[in-house]
């Protein structure tokens, strides 16, 4: 499997990535969920710990609001100073697989109450953290906000071309892809190049 795409924007390939998403790596802002009374170190955080996580604009999230919607496959497409708009699911296969509007809804920052994080695919048990007390939630404006899907080529499938999108799960980032509205964890090596 193959990787046609660079973290630059001046890079090989780039042309071909955006033949199947636009993603861009620029300024813009990232969510820091904060445990009150410890330090993230923003820069560093790539999967939850006890000081909180990072939540990036173009990554999958599992997120609950105060009107008691979740989006168990999310993508974060836009973070303000004080709101964030994410999708109903993956893209609009998969909300037609799910019988689901494709929709993008905006939430105020304080609206986030539950994140969640798969702690085990196969037996699909979560941790939860609820944000509303214990956390603090600061926007943070930094030179790279988003985390670009991967444009994978996927040998085994006959060359099949999959954006793929990265998912918070207990141990950190997993590679979401979509087949036929159905979403799938990536289950082998992925060399990057």
């Amino acid at each position: 499997m193959n990787v046609t795409y660079s973290q630059n924007d001046s890079i090989p390939g780039e042309a071909e990535y955006r033949k199947h998403y636009d993603c861009t790596y620029e300024k813009g802002n990232i969510l820091i969920v904060q445990r009150k009374g410890k330090k993230l170190d923003y820069e560093k955080s790539w999967k939850p710990s006890k000081e909180g996580f990072v939540m990036r604009m173009e990554a999958i999230y599992d997120l609950e609001f105060s009107d008691g919607k979740r989006y168990r496959s999310g993508v974060l497409k836009k973070i303000s100073k004080d709101s964030i708009t994410i999708s109903s699911t993956m893209n609009e296969k998969c909300a037609e697989y799910e019988g689901i509007k494709y929709e993008l809804k905006t939430y105020p920052i304080s609206s986030i109450k539950i994140a969640r994080f798969i702690n085990d695919r196969s037996l699909g048990f979560f941790s939860k953290k609820n944000l509303e007390k214990k956390y603090e939630l600061i926007v943070k404006e930094v030179d790279k906000a988003k985390l670009c899907p991967a444009v994978l080529t996927f040998t085994k499938r006959n060359n099949e071309v999959k954006v793929c999108h990265y998912y918070l799960t207990s141990q950190g980032y997993d590679i979401l892809f979509e087949t036929n509205g159905f979403l799938d964890y990536m289950e082998y090596p992925v060399n990057w190049n």
